[in-house]
């Protein structure tokens, strides 16, 4: 029997903004209000949440097709937010957004990613657009902050 292997794909990407770290962290966990600002995001709303967790699902239109992805975030006030594969249209998912204070109203965040998709035409479709949507995603995250 052979054994079906899958690649990873990474993406990473470190932007400033000029917000104090507590609002930025608070748009970024702000999951509910994700389909009001991000591309390709039609619909967002959390599904259980601690003072810790939120169990989060987003629906995603992309290149004409639309896909329910849920994942649970751990995360730590004004430090880190982990997001973690549940359900939805990859293999394997990991990502994480780190906040550091640069200043008073200056905050740098990192967001890194792997992962893997079931569907290898779904994959390749979403590898070739990956940085354009990236920067759209990471464009919109500014302008929300910055608005």
């Amino acid at each position: 029997m052979r054994l079906v292997s899958f690649d990873l794909k990474t993406y990473s990407r470190t932007f400033s903004v000029s917000k104090p770290i507590d609002e930025v962290f608070n748009v970024l966990n702000d999951v509910e209000d994700y389909q009001s600002f991000i591309p390709f995001c039609s619909e967002s709303k959390i599904i259980e949440q601690t003072e810790t967790v939120i169990k989060a699902s987003l629906v995603l239109s992309f290149l004409n097709t639309s896909s329910e992805f849920i994942s649970e975030n751990r995360f730590k006030k004004n430090e880190f937010i982990n997001m973690e594969f549940v359900k939805g249209p990859f293999r394997s998912f990991h990502a994480k957004w780190l906040f550091d204070s640069i200043s008073e109203n200056k905050t740098d965040l990192t967001f890194k990613m792997s992962y893997s998709i079931s569907n290898p035409i779904t994959e390749l479709m979403f590898s070739k657009n990956i940085d354009v949507v990236s920067q759209r995603i990471v464009q919109a995250f500014k302008s929300k902050i910055e608005g």
